[in-house]
């Protein structure tokens, strides 16, 4: 049968996972079609704001604030906080004790250590759960400005790994550069180390944010296949806006632990924001994270105010805009399905409520030059006035007129200025 032909528009159930009243409609393909083989049930998140974080340009963490920031985590339920690189300065190690000392119920405090015995040392007297050794793996790097070879390179991981494992820490190697990296020189690599290490996890970086999700996913599936007693883990930056696609990438190649920053701080772009990856694999993909949704504002909020970074307007999870609405026709399409006692939608024009983070924000209808006469109808109900359709059209000829003039919004007080000017002509 053709298209046209049939007698209706077939209709399909709105239900969960992808659709739950006053929650969410997602897309149900993000369900129906994926790769099942591919599926997790549980991604642990790293969380690197205050180390990583810490790199933004012109963001400073005091010592106090660094403990209530990771306070807010733990209340977020972050598995794991990279709390610092201890050897840095006296703030960041006193903050790290007085996080330890904490024994944060659902969270594991790591610390963060170049490939050098004293810098993990420091991380074990400071009573750190976990390390993160790093260490460049890009060869050219590691020719031309360390005037390193293989074997000092290898010595220089052993030596540290080494020591994380006999202090009995959960030791992650971070090989940063590792996407500008070839993979005849990273192979190698880890085939000789853990063969001369005991090794947790391997964090592969996408330091400068280079990499495409084909490519990320590309690249755990190699090296899952190839070393398959690892944990994989993902740190990527955004550079190229592929921060979020290429954790779930990673997460599809068979990562089980994701590296992100509250807010995306971080170095340049950014590293993956926690909220937004959260949010994806939470709501989107139905993958637990073992977060607690509702801390996610209120720990974004005070992050925001440590850092100095707000949030840009449009920023998914905590921007303004993702909740505000001018087009009168979206306006138009959502009164009705909210009228339709048969198939009623409350959450139309979000894939999530805003009360899912911890928001108080409610839908914001606001008016400006792409109003309807659905947007000036629902204005006028909002204060109880009324007015024929002649004038419904004049009201919105005088907001669209005012909108361009003001090049932005038109105000709701400024709004009834121009019902008045209408009505009582």
């Amino acid at each position: 049968m053709k298209f046209s032909e049939m007698l209706s528009i077939p209709d399909y159930e709105l239900k969960e996972p992808f659709y739950i009243e006053d929650i969410k409609w997602t897309s149900k393909h993000n369900w129906d079609l994926e790769d099942k083989s591919k599926r997790r049930d549980y991604i642990e998140i790293h969380d690197v704001t205050l180390r990583d974080g810490d790199q933004t340009p012109g963001s400073v963490f005091l010592e106090d604030e660094r403990v209530r920031i990771a306070d807010a985590l733990a209340e977020l339920k972050i598995p794991r906080i990279e709390a610092g690189m201890p050897v840095v300065s006296k703030v960041v190690e006193n903050a790290m004790r007085r996080m330890v000392a904490k024994k944060y119920h659902h969270t594991k405090i790591f610390g963060f250590a170049r490939a050098l015995e004293k810098d993990v040392e420091l991380c074990q007297d400071i009573g750190c759960d976990g390390v993160i050794v790093e260490y460049c793996v890009n060869p050219f790097t590691n020719k031309y400005a360390y005037q390193n070879t293989p074997k000092s390179i290898m010595d220089k991981l052993v030596s540290a790994i080494s020591k994380a494992h006999e202090y009995g820490m959960y030791t992650v190697f971070m090989g940063w550069d590792w996407f500008r990296t070839p993979i005849e020189f990273t192979k190698p690599l880890m085939e000789e180390l853990v063969q001369n290490v005991s090794l947790d996890g391997l964090a592969m970086v996408d330091t400068f944010g280079s990499a495409t999700p084909d490519a990320v996913e590309e690249m755990f599936r190699l090296f899952k296949e190839g070393f398959p007693e690892l944990r994989l883990e993902f740190h990527g930056h955004n550079d190229i806006s592929c921060g979020v696609a290429n954790c779930l990438a990673a997460v599809w190649g068979g990562a089980e632990v994701v590296h992100t920053a509250m807010n995306g701080l971080g170095d340049r772009c950014g590293n993956v924001p926690t909220e937004e990856l959260a949010v994806l694999l939470e709501m989107h993909k139905g993958i637990n994270t073992g977060l607690d949704l509702k801390q996610i504002a209120p720990t974004c909020e005070l992050v925001s105010q440590i850092s100095n970074v707000p949030f840009h307007d449009n920023k998914p999870v905590m921007g303004d805009r993702p909740y505000k609405v001018e087009a009168g026709i979206l306006m138009d399409i959502a009164w009705k399905l909210n009228q339709n006692e048969d198939k009623k939608v409350t959450n139309f024009m979000i894939s999530v409520d805003p009360k899912v983070v911890g928001r108080e924000d409610e839908v914001n209808y606001v008016l400006g030059k792409n109003s309807g006469k659905k947007s000036v109808q629902l204005f006028l109900e909002k204060y109880n006035l009324e007015a024929t359709d002649e004038q419904i059209d004049k009201i919105l000829q005088l907001i669209i007129e005012e909108a361009m003039v003001r090049k932005g919004l038109v105000s709701e007080s400024v709004f009834l200025k121009l019902v008045d000017k209408v009505i009582n002509v």
